[in-house]
């Protein structure tokens, strides 16, 4: 019995693929995405600021910080970059030197500290900051210049979705169907799975047929699953490389675990989920390295 609740576990987590989502959300949170970018600065502090990219295909913020020296009016030129995760990044700060104007040269690039940005909303954020060889910290509350529409525009579509850009695992309370027929070998099949999540768990209900193509009489098979979201990797998807989520599923009753891959991409009038390869090469950690090519349009909300 347990090992075909193993069985029967892993068909469905690496079926995770077809076409239909419907989303519903209590809370919307906070998500870095192409909207966050632009101008940034502490009004109690103007003529300083900060200029933030996201870049969502390689999951990173770059942050180019204009400010002054501690002890002169000269003005200092710092640059940022790290991992997207949901609401935050994770960053390094670096300093150039030895640059020309308007000429080609060999810029040096030094490491000089480190900083956490973690966004309230589309229009506020926090920057903590240390720097390495002073030991100077501080906190700099940060507001938007410019408009905001486009950041929330963003977000909103993200999280109807219940994904985001930064591919960050997000708890929305939602509810997603799939659509489809998978084939389980044996002469058996599975079509419609409901799926709904937290932050922590999955709980999948699936249509089982004694038939190949899912037709006759449905079975209805419901599995509770812990869910763990690690962090994200890089994989292949039609040969391009992507930014994807490792996460394992757990059966609480039998301990059997799986493995895998999730990449969501809402870019776009046709958002594209995929999942791991099942016989696709593994990593070190066990997590599969290519992703499936698959697609899913969204329908409107269950009233």
């Amino acid at each position: 019995m347990q090992k075909q609740m193993k069985s029967t576990i892993a068909a469905c987590a690496w079926a995770l693929s077809i076409v239909v989502v419907s989303a519903s959300a209590a809370e919307k949170p906070m998500l870095i995405n192409l909207g966050a970018g632009g101008g940034w600065f502490e009004p109690a502090t103007s003529g300083q600021g900060f200029a933030l990219d996201v870049v969502p295909e390689s999951n990173q913020l770059v942050a180019y910080w204009f400010t002054y020296g501690e002890d002169s009016g000269a003005r200092e030129w710092y640059v940022a970059q790290g991992s997207i995760s949901g609401d935050s990044a994770n960053l390094d700060i670096y300093q150039t030197a030895n640059g020309v104007f308007d000429r080609p040269s060999e810029v040096d690039l030094t490491k000089v500290g480190a900083a956490f940005l973690e966004f309230d909303s589309c229009q506020s954020a926090r920057l903590g900051y240390v720097f390495d060889s002073t030991g100077t910290t501080g906190d700099i509350a940060l507001q938007r210049l410019g408009t905001t529409r486009y950041c929330e525009q963003i977000l909103a579509g993200a999280n109807l979705e219940a994904v985001s850009k930064s591919n960050s695992w997000v708890n929305l309370g939602g509810e997603w169907i799939f659509e489809g027929c998978m084939q389980l070998g044996g002469g058996t099949s599975h079509g419609d799975e409901w799926l709904e999540f937290t932050d922590s768990t999955i709980t999948l209900e699936i249509a089982n047929y004694d038939t190949p193509d899912c037709t006759g009489v449905a079975t209805m098979q419901t599995l509770e699953l812990d869910l763990q979201r690690l962090d994200t990797t890089m994989a292949l998807l039609d040969g391009e490389t992507v930014v994807a989520n490792r996460y394992i599923l757990t059966d609480p009753a039998s301990g059997a675990e799986i493995r895998q891959l999730w990449y969501v991409d809402d870019i776009g009038e046709s958002p594209v989920i995929t999942h791991g390869v099942l016989d696709s090469p593994a990593d070190a950690d066990g997590f599969p390295t290519e992703l499936h090519s698959l697609f899913f349009s969204r329908v409107a909300e269950e009233q």
